[in-house]
């Protein structure tokens, strides 16, 4: 493995850069030190900093590559190297390139397992990628293609973008990211609505003329010679949805009837996030200021002037990302999709073009073009557009402030008492910094339900209507108001009676959230003393700090696919080893069940070089394909059992179909045992197996499965769509994927008899674990560990503990009567509401 040191003059640039590398880079895994500032924090350089960093890496048997801001920092970089011993200096190189594009681009080749020579040359090439010019805001004809790679291959693809919300902002920045791993050029294209290609290395190309709708189809074409693992796994990033098929936010809650409150005057918007607010009315708007245009003759000066108004922007949405990365890793990428627009060549050029065309200074230069890019924007007239639109106007309005001079900050951080704030729109960096102490409430003209404001307003649990009339801009600042998410009303003045409703339904609503988040590390037991485990379902280490929070007793499930997708080489098992290892110990001794590679050619991996099938999600996949490629298997076989060392490690098997199966899985683990025996290596003997129950000749069989494993794990997500035929990815399908169909009910009853007949445990990893409705039925059939996203903990245990096992088993010997999944679904709601259950409490 090789290491990144990043010396600087500055401890905080460093520090910084490190974390822009290890974030947009995605090198969670690769030694990445800032040796920074000297030892009292001062600008300048330490040789004691960088001499520690070295020995950090190279003690651990690593290489190490040192990149360096200026020219003094090269000189102690290179003094530090005269101290070390011989056989270390070997594997140092100091990196002749930009400090930020380098680190960048040697963190994703080290994340790829490229030895040291590449990885500098990674590094060094950094500065050389060919740009765009782009200083006008219309989007150009086609990307020109290189000379030197006119006639290479050329390979393409049309998609169909599968996730709710698109190709926007934190599926765009992946997709940038992903394009950018390969040296082929590439566009991307929204067939659907004609538009023409785009530079898919270029944020705001992307993000503009890119951007489609779920449901719209793209193309992708790539030149060069990786243009086919280029093409294969940008191809596999769609198909999975970006990442985001399996969200992990909060879904906007269904909008129940308007309740009709008596007094007072009434507007309506779109519920965007629950909850009701009863405070006065705050009218939030944003600071302005003039810009002054005024010739310059120092070009050079201005243009300095830009690239560092535009770093200390970076920093500072590095700082908010962190902050909102603490709450919620996924949500904090909306800045990490700003900050990747901020290094855009596209857009900084444009600047740099206008300030040396027409010899103006640089606010005036930057706000003109950003000012291009909003209209350029809106006038698409669409949710995503709008949503760019705010971005683009949130990191103008940052950088032109700083090139004025004027301190961070608005006046929502000065509120001095508990209101409901009214704007036109809130930039996402407003929302970001709301206090949530004051503010109760969220009330927007612009927005929808996908857009930051609903997002953020959602994570932190602040009510909020959008898309509201704009005649609340008319309202007096100091207004009583009583706001209310779930409805998507605002009443103006409620009488005295309204104002007693909604305390009332806000003081109800309080009371279950408290209560659940206070008890969210208790134990899951029902009102008679049968106790159930509530586990997480996560995918990196971030969500398994976040699953511990909100009161996860285990992980069960963690995929181990993010170490293996969005890159063009196969991790090897170090790799594996150190990131499975990470989230081992911060779970400690609770129970971490890690499910084996579950992928195939519907993902395909460009390193896997997978034969292209009819029907993917039918063929060699899973279980299937890692059988097939033992030294894939076994490469993540000893990695998990080295991590499992004195760790309570599970190992699980997916989409099982049959015993022999079973078996050749249970000969390949007994095989890297001996491996790692015969080594010498240090790993777990003793390690419970898993299957997941999936296919229906599972659960058909799962009396007979029973007998090889100690635990089940039902995937109701994808045992739906193959017990009832259809692809729940499907739009035109999505009334027949129903997970509480009665067929699909009817198999989980007879997959948890046959466990519990054969005296092992049976948990449930799909979404129907985090459903509220649900949670009594799966309780009822005799469910022992439910399995879901970390922001569903709290309330599915309080769910849990308001009932008695004979309330439950009644739910379920009802619910199993029923012919239908509407039925199911209504009398589930019901039963709910007959237990004195809130469905949306949190």
């Amino acid at each position: 493995m090789v290491g990144i040191i990043i010396v600087a003059h500055s401890e905080q640039l460093a520090a910084g850069v490190c974390e822009v590398a290890l974030q947009m880079a995605g090198g969670e895994n690769i030694p990445v030190i800032p040796a920074g500032g000297t030892e009292d924090g001062r600008l300048g350089t330490s040789l004691d900093k960088v001499l520690n960093a070295l020995q950090q890496i190279l003690g651990q048997g690593h290489s190490a590559l040192v990149l360096a801001d200026l020219g003094s920092s090269i000189m102690v970089a290179e003094m530090a190297l005269e101290y070390l011993p011989p056989e270390w200096r070997e594997q140092v190189r100091l990196a002749n390139a930009p400090l930020v594009e380098g680190a960048l681009a040697a963190v994703v080749a080290a994340s790829g397992g490229e030895g040291l020579e590449a990885v500098q040359y990674a590094a060094e090439q950094a500065a050389r990628v060919s740009k765009i010019l782009g200083p006008s805001p219309e989007i150009a004809p086609a990307p020109l293609i290189p000379e030197e790679i006119a006639e290479a291959p050329e390979e393409s693809v049309e998609l169909v973008v599968p996730n709710p919300t698109g190709l926007h902002a934190r599926p765009a920045a992946r997709f940038v990211q992903t394009a950018l791993q390969f040296r082929a050029h590439i566009t991307v294209q929204n067939v659907s609505q004609r538009r023409p290609p785009v530079n898919a290395k270029s944020m705001v190309e992307v993000a503009s003329g890119g951007t489609a709708w779920q449901g719209e189809r793209i193309r992708i074409v790539a030149r060069g010679e990786d243009a086919k693992a280029a093409i294969q796994t940008l191809k596999m990033l769609v198909e999975s949805g970006f990442g985001e098929l399996e969200e992990t936010l909060p879904p906007p809650i269904v909008t129940p009837r308007p309740i009709e409150v008596p007094g007072g005057e009434g507007l309506r918007g779109i519920p965007a996030s629950g909850g009701v607010a009863v405070a006065p009315l705050f009218q939030y708007r944003p600071l302005t200021w003039h810009v002054e245009r005024y010739p310059v003759q120092d070009i050079a000066t201005e243009i300095a002037r830009l690239h560092k108004a535009l770093e200390q922007a970076r920093q500072e949405l590095i700082h908010l990302q962190q902050e909102v990365a603490v709450h919620h890793p996924e949500t904090a990428r909306i800045f990490e999709f700003q900050r990747l627009m901020l290094e855009d060549p596209t857009l900084v050029e444009a600047i740099e073009e206008r300030i040396r065309q027409a010899a103006w200074n640089a606010e005036a230069a930057a706000n003109e073009v950003f000012q291009e890019w909003v209209a350029r924007f809106e006038q698409e007239g669409t949710e995503i557009a709008r949503q760019r639109s705010a971005d683009v106007r949130d990191i103008g309005q940052r950088t032109i402030r700083i090139l004025l001079g004027l301190p961070e900050g608005t006046s929502l951080q000065a509120i001095p008492e508990p209101v409901i704030v009214v704007a036109r729109d809130l930039t996402p960096s407003d929302t970001a910094r709301l206090n949530r102490e004051i503010v109760k409430g969220v009330c927007t003209v612009g927005g929808g339900v996908t857009s930051h404001v609903a997002i953020l307003a959602r994570m932190w649990n602040i009510p909020a209507v959008v898309g509201i009339e704009e005649s609340v801009l008319d309202i007096p600042d100091g207004t009583l108001v009583a706001l209310d998410g779930d409805t998507g009303q605002l009443v103006i003045n409620p009488s005295a009676e309204t104002l007693a409703i909604y305390q009332e339904r806000q003081a109800r609503r309080a009371v279950q959230v408290a209560e659940a988040l206070r008890r969210s590390q208790e134990m899951a037991v029902t009102k008679d003393g049968h106790r159930v485990e509530v586990f997480a379902n996560i995918g990196d280490i971030a969500s398994a700090r976040e699953a511990l929070s909100m009161g996860a007793e285990g992980v069960g499930l963690l995929r181990t696919e993010f170490l293996f997708v969005d890159r063009a080489t196969m991790p090897d098992e170090e790799e594996q080893y150190a990131a499975y290892r990470a989230i081992a110990d911060v779970m400690e001794d609770r129970p971490l069940i890690i499910r084996t590679l579950d992928i195939g050619g519907d993902k395909p991996l460009p390193y896997l070089d997978l034969t292209p099938e009819t029907n993917p999600f039918l063929g060699v996949r899973a279980i299937r394909l890692t059988l097939r490629r033992p030294d894939l298997f076994q490469a993540q076989l000893r990695a998990i059992l080295r991590a499992g060392v004195g760790r309570n490690v599970k190992i699980m098997f997916p989409m099982v179909a049959t015993v022999e199966e079973v078996l050749q899985a249970r000969e390949a683990l007994e095989e890297a045992k001996a491996a790692l025996a015969k080594a010498g290596i240090p790993h777990a003997t003793e390690v419970e197996i898993g299957i997941m129950i999936e296919t229906p000749a599972a659960a058909v069989i799962a009396d007979v499965l029973a007998s090889q494993v100690q635990f089940f794990s039902i995937g109701s997500n994808d045992l739906t769509q193959y017990v009832l035929a259809c692809d729940r990815t499907n739009e035109q399908l999505s009334s027949l994927y129903q997970q509480l169909n009665p067929a699909v009910l009817r198999l989980l009853r007879d997959v948890i008899e046959a466990a519990h007949a054969a005296g092992i445990y049976v948990g449930l990893c799909g979404e129907l674990a985090g459903e509220p409705k649900a949670i009594p039925l799966l309780l009822g059939l005799g469910l022992d560990e439910f399995s879901m996203t970390p922001a569903a903990i709290p309330q599915a245990k309080q769910i849990i503990r308001s009932l008695t096992m004979a309330q439950a088993r009644e739910i379920a010997r009802h619910a199993l009567t029923l012919p239908t999944a509407a039925e199911v679904n209504r009398y589930l709601e019901e039963a709910l509401r007959d237990c004195g259950i809130a469905q949306n409490p949190i």
